[in-house]
């Protein structure tokens, strides 16, 4: 009894993480499941990982692009549970543009401070420097 109870409790985990039959379907799903973080592990995509909530979640993907749900609806669904900490993407609306954007203006402000800096050092060492012969008699 006990070994029945094992054997189907094996097939339901290897059912879980079968892939979609159609071909098309599976390579979204599998783009998806790199995009999207485990909740337990720490920046690991689910596809990657071991643990029993990503099989859960990789589960969950499949059934929804099977259903017919598009990229961005299975995407919201996850973010909808677990809050944007679930996708590697950062959202590129709102505070998500502050996102993309500060380190390029943090770099550019950067390199204006260098520049004004050598630029102000360059017009420093340009000044004459007096003649220390001028005090000479002439020979």
């Amino acid at each position: 009894m006990k070994a029945a109870i094992l054997i189907a409790l094996l097939l339901q985990g290897g059912a879980a993480e079968a892939p979609l039959a159609d071909t098309a379907k599976e390579a979204r799903a599998q783009g998806l499941m790199r995009e999207l973080r485990c909740v337990v592990c720490e920046n690991e995509p689910i596809s990657q990982s071991t643990a029993d909530i990503a099989v859960d979640m990789r589960r969950v993907v499949r059934v929804q692009i099977d259903k017919g749900a598009s990229d961005s609806e299975v995407r919201q669904y996850f973010v909808d549970r677990y809050g944007q900490f679930v996708s590697f993407r950062p959202p590129t609306d709102g505070w998500g543009v502050a996102l993309w954007v500060f380190p390029f203006l943090l770099l550019l402000g950067v390199g204006g401070l260098i520049g004004g800096r050598m630029l102000r050092a360059r017009k420093r060492d340009l000044t004459p420097v007096p003649d220390d012969r001028s005090n000479e008699p002439d020979a």
